[in-house]
């Protein structure tokens, strides 16, 4: 995605399945006992809403990364740009 806010976000835990990456958008999917499984469903839906992505790269015992990548704002043809601030 040209023009756009790129976020990473990684863990080193227990990592994801290959058969449940498929389904950890699902709404009411949720590998976890105590989970709703609304979390990374209402992530996507978000994402989405904004003309976003959202995608996910997990290695089982190594851990997980999710990508997300929001286009840059326009509004009357003026560019508003993300700056993150550390």
């Amino acid at each position: 995605m040209k023009d756009a806010v790129e976020i990473v976000i990684s863990d080193t835990g227990s990592g994801i399945a290959p058969e449940n990456i498929e389904k950890i958008f699902d709404p009411l999917y949720s590998g976890k006992l105590s989970g709703t499984g609304l979390g990374l469903a209402i992530c996507h839906e978000i994402i989405s809403k904004h003309y976003g992505s959202i995608s996910v790269e997990s290695e089982l015992g190594t851990g997980t990364s999710f990508t997300i990548r929001l286009p840059f704002a326009v509004q009357d043809d003026y560019e508003l740009t993300a700056r993150a601030t550390v």
